[in-house]
């Protein structure tokens, strides 16, 4: 059963242009043509106003809205689903701005639906190597569709009925863990989560654990608070944590109070405050 009504793209972007570009042209040259993409700007400074100014202003389909102020992938998502929905648009395909689709993306994704009750992604591979499956998703390309845990915002793709049911992503999220929140809520509504593996979007490989470079992620003012703080605020409303997660956290306090980074150990101990305290907003010092 393909979906029918209008499809809206929604990206979430901030200083990443070149990226950017890659994913607007991908999207316009599905075979399943869009009705709609939106791109949601998080006050750029890198010039990307201007370059879709002058790359994408005479393509009707591209929309775009600068927000003026950094509100993470979170609000950048609020803000465009909500965009979506008022506009009347059926269906609404959430992804970053570095996703790379495959022309037939969008045309095998919805030949996959068969309850558009239900949230649907295409397979996310590794645009470096083109086989590795990412997020540690356990499926293969082509083996049909798979019920999964979580997806991230890589290609989701929702109903708009599912979306006012469900509610629309944690703005006061900010980053990391607003797409976890989101399929931990929806999956309280019943919804299923589906990959339809035939479907390919291509997104880079960041495992931070590769050539010991996970110190540079613990060197993120951003990870170090809200990674724990919202991580700590899903599990005490829905009792979810992942084992890598907990050592993670764990080695980054020690890594903090070996090399003296009090500044980080602070955003650190700032965010497990505010995470068992169920403190969720936007830290205006770090946005």
């Amino acid at each position: 059963m393909e979906p029918s009504g209008r499809i809206c793209a929604i990206i979430v972007t901030h200083n990443r242009k070149s990226e950017l570009i890659k994913c607007l042209n991908a999207l316009l040259a599905q075979t399943r043509h869009l009705d709609q993409i939106i791109v949601v700007d998080n006050a750029s400074t890198d010039g990307t106003m201007e370059m879709i100014a002058a790359n994408f202003a005479h393509h009707p389909v591209v929309a775009y809205h600068n927000l003026n102020a950094n509100l993470g992938g979170g609000g950048g998502f609020h803000y465009g689903s909500h965009l979506a929905v008022d506009r009347g648009y059926d269906w609404i395909w959430l992804m970053d701005d570095d996703c790379c689709a495959t022309e037939e993306c969008l045309e095998k994704l919805v030949r996959g639906v068969t309850n558009s009750k239900d949230i649907y992604s295409p397979i996310v591979l590794s645009i470096e190597d083109r086989e590795t499956v990412l997020w540690g998703i356990k499926a293969a390309y082509n083996s049909g569709t798979t019920e999964v845990g979580t997806l991230p915002f890589i290609g989701f793709f929702i109903h708009r009925r599912s979306l006012k049911e469900i509610g629309f992503p944690g703005k006061e999220f900010f980053i990391y863990g607003d797409d976890t929140e989101f399929n931990m809520r929806a999956r309280t509504y019943g919804k299923k989560i589906i990959m339809v593996t035939d479907s390919i979007m291509y997104h880079p490989y960041k495992n931070a654990l590769r050539g010991l470079k996970i110190y540079k992620m613990f060197l993120n003012k951003l990870w170090a608070y809200y990674k724990l703080r919202n991580a700590i605020i899903i599990f005490k409303k829905y009792r979810y944590v992942s084992k890598k997660q907990v050592v993670m956290f764990g080695t980054a306090l020690i890594f903090y109070i070996l090399t003296l980074k009090f500044d980080f150990m602070k955003l650190w101990l700032e965010g497990l405050k505010d995470g068992i305290n169920g403190k969720l907003y936007v830290k205006s010092s770090l946005s």
